[in-house]
């Protein structure tokens, strides 16, 4: 080669390492201590564009800031792009969960003092998760809109979560004394709750002060173990993250800029998610229409839990002295079970009787859940094939504890069950197809009251008796239950299959009684 052209060469290598090096630099830690309403600027990059927003980067339910740098590359990558930006506890940082009023409400006091360290300029809100809905809580209710340009959500339950509906059913109660999810932040993220939410949210004055732009995950199926369990859970509710569904991750005044193979955790890394929310974080006008039209919108629902309820889930659940035990039907035709024990200590053994008595060897699976289930572990399994009939489960654990059974039927069955509702005020159990009769079906509905969570001289969880009255033709009827707060219903229903096999399901349904009575 060229002696001039090396030397050459070389001098632009070296020049390109000067330049280069300072970004790809470690980005110092911000340190922050988990002490809720502290917060910290991210380091500032040798790189920095003075025409790039600063960017806020809010948590999600039971996290902290360090979920940004700590388990994340996504301060890293950012800080390598040449951006500015800023970190925040919220009240889930130091303690239990909160609600997005307590957390809004510190965001939007923080968020008026952070900007007084970057004069001139305004936010980019990027929240993870729950960390969406307190952001729009902030900037709504709370009028911090205008310190801030706009907003992305990773992963956000707009619309709330079936599995906080889970966490506060019947069957799951005895194993949330134990865990401790049972939290102001948890009861925030039932659906029931959520929709009061979106009533008084998507009608006020300041909701379209700030765009905000969306993405889901849809990837479950291949990720950890937590995330297969609640994704597979989700399922009979649409294309998931195991935490969040599709539709739910979709803000009914934003836009759904992508769907892409993300589970709950993937959705906010950096590697995967930089590229694609960089062109939202300088945001014009023209890019919303840009993605309403490149085909990845969510579908647009103004209310997307308002549908049939359809069920493939058996749940059972309850207190037990170092061995468990739960039985459950297989009818006729189903072409696999996966079941998820979740209880509050990892099972010492984990036996599966088939009905024929046999002990099955299944390959079971073990996780502790970092999720709405934090503290719990998932022992999961999938068997193929089972032979119709009573299967038994029995654990046994060191100590005494409680636990949570849920299982996923893979049968034609699943779809022909269904709770529907059209008022919030009566439920039924209808079934539809496979030669299931609805007169033939025995339903037993357990209503449940629980009042705000931090409300005095309110019992947390209160069963129902005279309010939730059980009629003819598998019907509940809610109407006399008037008192503010959630009303979960959780629903057993028994019957025989078409050839004389029986069979059982468990529903699920939150009604939320606002102060003024309105139902959601």
């Amino acid at each position: 080669m060229n002696k001039r052209v090396l030397t050459l060469l070389l001098s632009c290598l070296l020049l390109w390492a000067v330049v280069a090096a300072p970004a790809s630099a470690a980005a110092p830690d911000p340190n922050l201590s988990g002490v809720p309403g502290t917060w910290a600027p991210g380091a500032t990059p040798s790189n920095l564009n003075p025409n790039y927003p600063v960017i806020l980067f809010v948590q999600g339910l039971t996290a902290n800031a360090g979920t940004w740098y700590k388990t994340n590359d996504m301060y890293q990558t950012v800080f390598n792009n040449g951006y500015q930006t800023a970190f925040i506890e919220l009240y889930d940082s130091g303690g239990p969960s909160k609600n997005m009023w307590d957390n809004g409400k510190l965001l939007a006091d923080k968020i008026v003092e952070i900007s007084k360290a970057f004069p001139g300029k305004k936010f980019v809100i990027v929240a993870h998760s729950k960390g969406g809905v307190d952001s729009q809580t902030a900037l709504v209710h709370y009028g911090a809109y205008p310190y801030v340009s706009h907003v992305v959500t990773l992963g956000s339950p707009h619309h709330g979560s079936q599995l906080a509906d889970l966490a506060y059913s019947d069957w799951a109660g005895w194993l949330a004394d134990l865990i401790g999810f049972k939290t102001e932040g948890t009861y925030s993220m039932q659906t029931s709750y959520m929709n009061y939410f979106r009533s008084i949210t998507d009608s006020h004055a300041n909701v379209s002060k700030n765009k905000i732009y969306t993405f889901a995950g849809d990837g479950w199926h291949d990720s950890s173990l937590i995330y297969l369990a609640g994704g597979l859970y989700l399922s009979k509710f649409g294309p998931n993250d195991g935490v969040v569904t599709v539709s739910s991750a979709h803000n009914p005044k934003g836009t759904m800029v992508k769907i892409g193979p993300w589970d709950h955790k993937v959705v906010h890394n950096g590697t995967p998610m930089f590229p694609l929310i960089k062109p939202y974080l300088a945001a014009s006008a023209g890019l919303a229409a840009e993605s309403e039209s490149s085909g990845q919108s969510a579908v647009r629902e103004t209310n997307p839990f308002e549908r049939v309820q359809p069920s493939n889930t058996l749940t059972r659940g309850g207190k037990h002295e170092s061995i468990a035990v739960e039985r459950f039907l297989v009818e006729n035709g189903v072409r696999s079970i996966t079941f998820d024990w979740i209880a509050d200590q990892p099972a010492d053994r984990l036996e599966l009787i088939a009905p024929n008595g046999e002990k099955r060897t299944v390959d079971v699976k073990v996780e502790q859940d970092q999720e709405l289930f934090k503290n719990g572990w998932h022992h999961t399994a999938v068997v193929a094939k089972p032979e119709q009939g009573e299967w038994t489960l029995q654990a046994q654990s060191k100590k005494p504890g409680a636990h949570l059974l849920t299982v996923q039927y893979d049968s034609a069955l699943s779809d022909s069950l269904k709770l529907t509702t059209q008022d919030k005020q009566k439920f039924r159990v209808e079934a539809d197809g496979n030669g299931l009769s609805s007169n033939m079906l025995n339903v037993r509905y357990n209503v449940s009251f629980i009042p705000e969570q931090g409300n005095p001289g309110k019992k947390q969880i209160q069963s129902l008796k005279k309010q939730a009255v059980a009629g003819a033709n598998n019907e509940l009827d809610l109407t006399a239950a008037q008192e503010p707060g959630v009303y979960q219903t959780s629903v057993e229903v028994q019957g025989v299959t078409a050839q004389g096999v029986p069979f059982e399901r468990s529903l699920l349904r939150s009604v939320y009684v606002d102060k003024q009575g309105g139902r959601h």
